[in-house]
Parts: structure tokens; C-alpha cells; sequence
């Protein structure tokens, strides 16, 4: 095959999988990513609504909320970690453009999305493709000038489009979560395993690591939220999730702890009524285990906000 058939034949090929990339992309939307199917999908047929509770968050607290029939006056935008506190400002925003102002805001978070500063692995594929109104780009552009990009690259095509279909992503886990096994039975693997014992570990060293900092992102967008809230007389609570007892040791002794308490936010911390050991997690150690899930959600109802 000489050179130029051998183009065309490439060429082709990379053109009808994209078609059929895109077509399966726009014609089933419920395999998108989480963020994407939330913001581009769901959000769009979400209007003139009057919930009184807001209820925004990472994948460990769309877990909880997931499998629960909330009050009706509760609605939950929960998406994941990678979004940032900038696109929960960005959710909340879009929300408030076609909806009645609810009168709480609940956000749910774990100490590492207070981390998160838009330059992790994953920032092309859950906020950049998904948070992409004018006023959004030029918003982020004044404090992270780099962060969107006009240059098309096959491999951040790929990454936003092919690699974050859930169908795939599930297809790829599924040895890994096809085998139904006890709380109990759980917790033994768990006391065996060194994967889990290392990421809890590097949780605690992030922890640590971040300890005296007050990253830009977080920073910028919670003040931002914050006057939205105030502006708008809705009560804005931050509540703290299931993380591992070492790492809330150490994020309560942050700088940035502190500087959510100094603007006069509530804020909750679940592991203030309930110690979670690093057995309750799954091997990211992020993520609790189904049982634990149930507790998490009692001691939401319990001591956070009444969702049964």
C-alpha cells in the first residue's frame, strides 16, 4: 500500500471514529462523566424551581445521597473532587441564573478538594470541557491564565470524550466490583491490604503537606460563594465528609481550616460525631464502604440536615 492510500485509509478511520464517538456521546447521555451529565444534561431541565435546600458536593457525598429518596424540598447537585470549589461556584451560579434562591446552600467536601487548584490530571476532562461559558473562561483566565487552550490534541479529545463514558469506565472496573461480599468480610481484605494502608498514607502526607497553605482556587471561590450567599440571604454551610482520623487531626490544625472559620461560615465536620479508622475505606482511601455509607447518611440526618 504506498504512502498516500496508507493516509487516506488513516484518515478515515480516525474520522468515522469520531463520528461515532460524537454520536454516542450526544445521542446517550447518561454515559457521560458525572459533571458532564450533571451540568449539560440534567441542570438544563432544572427550572423555576423553589427547593429550599441546595445540597452541591464530591462523588463521596453523590454516594450518599445517590440511593436516597430526599425530602422534596431538598435538591442535590453532588458531582466529584476534580470540578474544584470553582465549579460548585459555577453550578451554583447556573442554578441561581434559572431558579428561585433556595434558602441553604450545603456543600460537601473532604479536605482534598480544598486542595484542588485546577492543575491535577483531570482538570481537562471535568472542568474544562464542561465549564466552558464566556464568562467562565474569563473568570478562571484572570487567576489561572493557562488553564483552557484553543490547540486541539487527539489524546485530550480522547481523555474527555472516550475515557470518561461511564460504560467504559465500568466495563474496565467491573472484576473489581462484581463480587458481592460482607461488611465483615470487607473489612478482613481491607486489614490486608497494603494498597490501602499506602494511599491512606499519601492522604496523610497531602494533609500535611498542604497544612500551612491557603491555595488560590479554593480560597477565591468560597469567598465568591460566600457573598453570593450573603447577597441573597442563603445560609451557607460547609460540612466535612468520612476521611481517615489521622488526616482530620491534621486538617484541623490548617491554615485553611482556619481561614473557613474567620469568614464566618458554618462549618461541620462529620468526624467531630464519628471516627472513621482507615478500614471503612476502599482502596483509594477516599471512598467508604456500602455499610459505612449507611452510617454516613444517619449521622447526616442526624446532625447536619433532616433528608429522610
Amino acid at each position: 500500500m504506498s504512502s498516500r492510500k496508507w493516509l487516506i485509509s488513516l484518515f478515515s478511520f480516525l474520522l468515522v471514529f469520531v463520528v461515532l464517538i460524537e454520536l454516542f456521546y450526544n445521542l446517550y447521555p447518561y454515559n457521560r462523566h458525572e459533571v458532564d451529565f450533571l451540568v449539560n444534561t440534567r441542570m438544563p431541565n432544572i427550572n423555576n424551581e423553589k427547593y429550599e435546600t441546595l445540597i452541591l458536593g464530591d462523588s463521596l457525598s453523590r454516594n450518599a445521597f445517590g440511593n436516597l429518596n430526599l425530602h422534596k424540598n431538598i435538591l442535590e447537585l453532588t458531582s466529584n473532587d476534580a470540578i474544584s470549589m470553582a465549579g460548585n461556584y459555577f453550578i451554583f451560579k447556573r442554578y441561581l441564573s434559572q431558579n428561585h434562591k433556595p434558602k441553604n446552600l450545603y456543600i460537601f467536601i473532604t479536605p482534598g478538594h480544598l486542595y484542588q487548584d485546577l492543575d491535577s490530571v483531570h482538570t481537562y476532562s471535568y472542568f474544562t470541557t464542561v465549564f466552558n461559558r464566556d464568562e467562565e473562561i474569563k473568570e478562571i483566565k484572570e487567576i489561572k491564565p493557562n488553564i483552557y487552550t484553543t490547540q486541539f490534541s487527539f489524546d485530550k479529545y480522547t481523555d474527555s470524550r472516550l475515557k470518561s463514558i461511564n460504560i467504559i469506565r465500568h466495563y474496565r472496573q467491573k472484576g473489581r466490583i462484581d463480587a458481592v461480599i460482607t461488611h465483615e468480610e470487607s473489612l478482613n481484605r481491607l486489614k490486608r491490604d497494603n494498597y490501602l494502608n499506602n494511599k491512606i498514607h499519601k492522604k496523610i502526607e497531602l494533609a500535611k503537606n498542604n497544612k500551612d497553605k491557603i491555595n488560590t482556587i479554593p480560597k477565591n471561590y468560597i469567598t465568591k460563594i460566600k457573598k453570593v450567599c450573603d447577597d441573597l440571604d442563603i445560609k451557607l454551610t460547609i460540612v466535612i465528609e468520612p476521611i481517615p482520623s489521622k488526616v482530620n487531626d491534621i486538617f484541623k490544625q490548617s491554615e485553611m481550616y482556619k481561614y473557613i472559620l474567620n469568614q464566618d461560615i458554618t462549618l461541620l465536620n462529620i468526624n467531630d460525631f464519628y471516627s472513621f479508622n482507615n478500614y471503612f475505606f476502599h482502596g483509594d482511601g477516599v471512598h467508604i464502604n456500602g455499610k459505612v455509607n449507611q452510617y454516613y447518611q444517619n449521622l447526616i440526618d442526624k446532625h447536619v440536615l433532616d433528608i429522610y
